[in-house]
C-alpha cells in the first residue's frame, strides 16, 4: 500500500490521508443471452461472466456472487461454445475481401482520428464523463440529476467527434488509443443514465431517491438497449419476466425497510411454492416442479447432483 500511494498519488501514507474515491468494479448486465450464453441477435456472438446478462444475478450483486457467475457460466457457457465451434454454424466462412474491407475501414477511421484538428481533448472529455458519472448517476439518484448527467454526457458525445490531436502516430500512441476509445466509453455512460433516469423505481443497487419504492408492478423487467448508427441515444426496450415461472417469486427478503409495490402475481405463485414444499417431494422431484433447468444444460451435467449425506440410488 505504501508503494502505491508513493508511485501513483506521490503521497506518504504515514503522514498524509489516503483519498478514497467511489469507482465501479463490477458490471450488473451485459451482453443480452440466452441459457447457451449466446446473444439472441448475433449467431455466434457468445458472452459469459461479468460482461453477460445470463440470468443469474440481476440488480443485487452481493458479494461473493461473481465466483458462482465465474464458475457456473464459465463451465456451462465453456462447453456451448466449444459445440458451436464444433458445429455447421461455426465453420469459418467468409470472403477475405470481407476482412480486408473491414481492416481497412478500421485503419481508416484510426487515421481520420490521428488526424483531427479539432479543438476538443479526449483526456478532457473522459476526465468530465468520470466527474458526471460520479456526481449524478452514482449512490443516490434522482431525476433532475439524471436528466442533466443524459444532456451533457449527449454534448461530451458529439464533442468528442471534433477531437484535435497532438500526435499523429498510428502507432504506441497513448492519446489515438483515449480516442479511439472515447465514444464508446460515452456510450455506455449514456446507456447507465438514460436506463436510470426511466426506470422510475428503486431496486437493488439502483436507488432513486425520488422513486424510494421497488416497483414489482410495473418494473419487474430487464431494461435492453441498443444503439443505431449516428443516434446520440441509445432506444431502450424492456424484457418482461414471468413471474408464474419463478422458483423464488418476487418478495420481501427481509432487509431494509418494506417499500415495494406489489406485483400482482407474486402472492399466487408464492401459494404454488408453498404447496409443491408441503408436499414433501423429493428435492429433484421438487427442483424439477418449481424451476425444470436440466433440459437446458450440457447433457453430461444432466446427472443427479450427490450430496455427503445422500449418496445417489
Amino acid at each position: 500500500m505504501k508503494d502505491i500511494c508513493q508511485y501513483f498519488l506521490g503521497i506518504d501514507p504515514a503522514k498524509d490521508y489516503i483519498p478514497v474515491r467511489p469507482t465501479q468494479h463490477y458490471s450488473m448486465g451485459g451482453v443480452r443471452t440466452d441459457h447457451r450464453g449466446e446473444s439472441p441477435w448475433l449467431s455466434g456472438l457468445f458472452s459469459c461472466g461479468e460482461a453477460a446478462c445470463w440470468d443469474m444475478h440481476g440488480f443485487n450483486r452481493l458479494g461473493g456472487n461473481s465466483v458462482a457467475e465465474t464458475v457456473v457460466a464459465g463451465m456451462l457457457v465453456g462447453e456451448y461454445v466449444a459445440d458451436f465451434c464444433q458445429s455447421p454454424q461455426g465453420e469459418i466462412d467468409f470472403s477475405t475481401g470481407l476482412a480486408r474491407d473491414f481492416l481497412e475501414r478500421e485503419q481508416a477511421d484510426l487515421a481520420a482520428i490521428a488526424a483531427g484538428r479539432g479543438g476538443e481533448d479526449a483526456v478532457a472529455i473522459r476526465r468530465r464523463m468520470e466527474a458526471i458519472l460520479t456526481d449524478s448517476v452514482g449512490l443516490f439518484r434522482n431525476g433532475p440529476a439524471l436528466e442533466a448527467a443524459v444532456v451533457e454526457l449527449t454534448e461530451l458525445l458529439q464533442r468528442g467527434q471534433r477531437l484535435g490531436m497532438r500526435s499523429r502516430r498510428l502507432d504506441a500512441n497513448p492519446e489515438l488509443v483515449h480516442a479511439y476509445r472515447l465514444p464508446r466509453m460515452l456510450k455506455v455512460a449514456l446507456t447507465v443514465a438514460l436506463g436510470a433516469l426511466k426506470r422510475t423505481e428503486s431496486r437493488g443497487a439502483h436507488f432513486r431517491e425520488d422513486f424510494p419504492a421497488r416497483d414489482d408492478k410495473h418494473w419487474l423487467n430487464r431494461t435492453l438497449a441498443s444503439w443505431k448508427p449516428g443516434d446520440d441515444l441509445p432506444s431502450l426496450d424492456y424484457e418482461m419476466l414471468d413471474v408464474m415461472h419463478m422458483e423464488l417469486p418476487p418478495g420481501f427478503r427481509g432487509y431494509g425497510v418494506k417499500n415495494i409495490v406489489e406485483h400482482p402475481l407474486s402472492a399466487a405463485r408464492q401459494a404454488e411454492v408453498d404447496e409443491l414444499r408441503e408436499a414433501r417431494l423429493d428435492r429433484h422431484a421438487l427442483q424439477s416442479h418449481l424451476m425444470s433447468f436440466k433440459q437446458l444444460l450440457p447433457e453430461r451435467y444432466r446427472t443427479r447432483n450427490e450430496r455427503l449425506d445422500e449418496p445417489l440410488p
